[in-house]
């Protein structure tokens, strides 16, 4: 019975510390250089674009956010795939908004830079549905449901700051294409790009 005990725990250790470590070069001790198939991350992050135009005295302020929530899995060393639920705010100025929510599949490369850091673009595709509001007068509004297909496309830099923990920025871009439908009306075809300096706070496991 000791002895079955002992084989047991000797053949599942090894598995477990294989799908739970991200590999370190003994030539830059400390910092983490790879990342092996098997191991998990949890990613929150968020994106915030403010633009503000003017016109013939006018001024319209733009405002778009995108918060997402992202688990991704290692297929393979350095490759991970994976799904994150989104929420999307948009103030298009003129009293219009609309404020989204959906989820996206993505796949990310991990290149190595050094120090503990990587390049890592990505890119997801996925779909958003929520509703879209307009002022049409005072103190009134007027209601849509809004559906639309998403692409994001990231280039951030992540840095380990030890082996678990990381921190992440870089460029992100959104592409949304959809249509707004109002009650009782018709269909109206959108596209919206978005672009801006996103930041991630990660954990891998």
């Amino acid at each position: 019975m000791k002895h079955s005990l002992v084989v047991l725990v000797s053949l599942l250790v090894p598995a477990a510390a294989h799908a739970d470590s991200l590999d370190a070069n003994p030539n830059d001790p400390g910092r983490v250089t790879a990342v092996h198939k098997g191991v998990w991350e949890i990613d929150l992050g968020g994106l915030a674009v403010l633009t503000s135009d003017t016109e013939n005295e006018t001024s319209v302020t733009r405002l778009s956010t995108d918060f997402s929530g992202k688990l991704q899995y290692f297929i393979r060393d350095n490759i991970s795939v994976g799904g994150a639920l989104l929420a999307d705010y948009e103030n298009v100025g003129g009293g219009v908004s609309a404020t989204t929510f959906g989820g996206a599949a993505e796949a990310v490369l991990h290149l190595r830079l050094g120090l503990g850091a990587f390049f890592r673009p990505g890119i997801g595709v996925g779909a958003l549905f929520g509703t879209r509001q307009s002022q049409v007068g005072v103190g009134m509004l007027e209601e849509a449901s809004q559906v639309g297909v998403v692409v994001r496309a990231q280039l951030p830099i992540a840095y380990f700051a030890s082996r678990r923990f990381l921190l992440q920025a870089g460029p992100q871009f959104n592409f949304t294409a959809g249509n707004f439908t109002p009650n009782g009306g018709m269909a109206t075809g959108f596209t919206r790009l978005a672009g801006g300096f996103a930041v991630a706070f990660g954990y891998a496991f």
